[in-house]
């Protein structure tokens, strides 16, 4: 069993490669417009550093370095997640922070804002969209609006992310200068003008580049519903394990993991899994197909004048796949995999609900909850199992 999961493994990893050989031939295929828009030119410098991480990731898994491939796994992840937004978050919102009210007197003020709106939208003398709570801090209200749109193509709009991540500086937010050498001392004057800048970065990144204020835009640009979110969180804290001191996150990947020899050594004695190499290859897998699309869907729905010809049918033929070939790891929008069916009927399908179904595989995706022990249920998954009521589950990997 062991040398069918490392076979995969090379096959998974075989797959990610010819994703990244494929998007540095797309460069070729891509014909711009009459207008050049410098937009496209930087997202694809996005992609290309992220496709630099995941190569960086194969070759850790390649070398048994499966811990290392899941932290830097985490930090494609958010990447991931900020890319959708610079690509497609076409509505952002500015807070107004009422916190000098109480709840009551809030809740008043929200139903007076909303009608405010709906007036205002009825004499068509608005730019907002709409206003709603902010689900992140009490008594804050949210105006949400579209993005930034082009001055000669009202439906050219572009991301507020875009730019929020492009002019960010975390040293900016986080360093106070007088902490720091600097050659010339500096005045009042510019001292305050660099306090208004360091709150400024705070307050872009708390509400619109850090983890959280990421699943809030997603949710608020309906690209991740509460379910996608529940399993973004599983996944982000998963990999997180790798990247920030957590007891035992590594050594549970082991081969006898509960061995403690007590000695020095580069890492353990004992081999990661073929399940932990298999997870790491799934995990820089999906992400890249993850990525890839998303610039691909950009440039297939830029207008003309910027892009006349995507020419991306070659590099989505390869990510399409993915969720097809190796959805056995339900990561953020592929479907319920079998194996999760096949638990969810065992566990509260009544015998009704299976006649309905006919088969446990026809279970609703949106019945079936996702398991948060995502390692646990992947080396669960890769093995058979029969059920008197509900059937066989066939492990995916032939």
């Amino acid at each position: 069993m062991n040398d069918r999961i490392m076979a995969e493994v090379q096959r998974v990893n075989e797959h990610t490669r010819a994703m990244l050989a494929t998007y540095l031939a797309w460069g070729h295929k891509i014909r711009v417009g009459q207008v050049q828009q410098w937009m496209y030119n930087e997202l694809i410098d996005f992609v290309n550093f992220r496709m630099e991480t995941a190569d960086t990731c194969l070759q850790l898994v390649d070398r048994g370095k499966v811990a290392d491939a899941l932290g830097l796994c985490r930090s494609l992840l958010e990447n991931y997640l900020l890319f959708m937004l610079m690509c497609r978050g076409r509505k952002y919102f500015r807070l107004e922070d009422r916190t000098d009210l109480t709840d009551g007197q809030f809740k008043a003020y929200v139903a007076e804002q909303k009608e405010q709106l709906a007036s205002q939208h009825r004499a068509g003398t608005t730019a907002r969209l709409a206003v709603d709570t902010y689900p992140r801090a009490k008594r804050h209200l949210m105006h949400i609006f579209e993005g930034l749109k082009d001055e000669d193509d009202a439906e050219f709009v572009i991301p507020v992310h875009y730019f929020y991540f492009s002019n960010f500086r975390p040293e900016v937010m986080r360093l106070w200068q007088g902490d720091y050498f600097e050659y010339v001392a500096y005045e009042p004057d510019t001292q305050q003008v660099l306090r208004e800048h360091q709150r400024d970065a705070t307050v872009v990144y708390k509400h619109y580049l850090s983890y959280d204020a990421l699943l809030t835009c997603l949710e608020l640009n309906e690209l991740a519903d509460r379910a996608v979110i529940a399993r973004i969180e599983a996944h982000y804290t998963f990999l997180g394990q790798f990247l920030h001191p957590t007891n035992d996150a590594a050594r549970n990947l082991h081969e006898s993991s509960n061995y403690h020899h007590g000695k020095p050594a580069i890492g353990m004695a004992t081999h990661y899994t073929p399940a932990a190499h298999l997870l790491a290859a799934l995990y820089v897998c999906h992400l890249v197909a993850g990525l890839l699309d998303e610039i691909a869907h950009l440039h297939e729905n830029a207008p003309q004048k910027f892009i006349a010809e995507p020419g991306t049918e070659d590099l989505r033929n390869l990510t399409a796949d993915v969720p097809t070939r190796y959805g056995y790891l339900w990561f953020l929008f592929n479907d319920a995999p079998l194996y999760d069916k096949f638990v969810h009927c065992v566990s509260h399908a009544t015998d009704d609900e299976l006649a309905a179904y006919g088969h446990y595989s026809h279970t609703p995706n949106d019945r079936v909850m996702f398991n948060q022990h995502i390692y646990d249920q992947l080396t669960q998954a890769l093995n058979g199992w029969n059920n008197r009521r509900v059937g066989t589950y066939a492990p995916p990997i032939p």
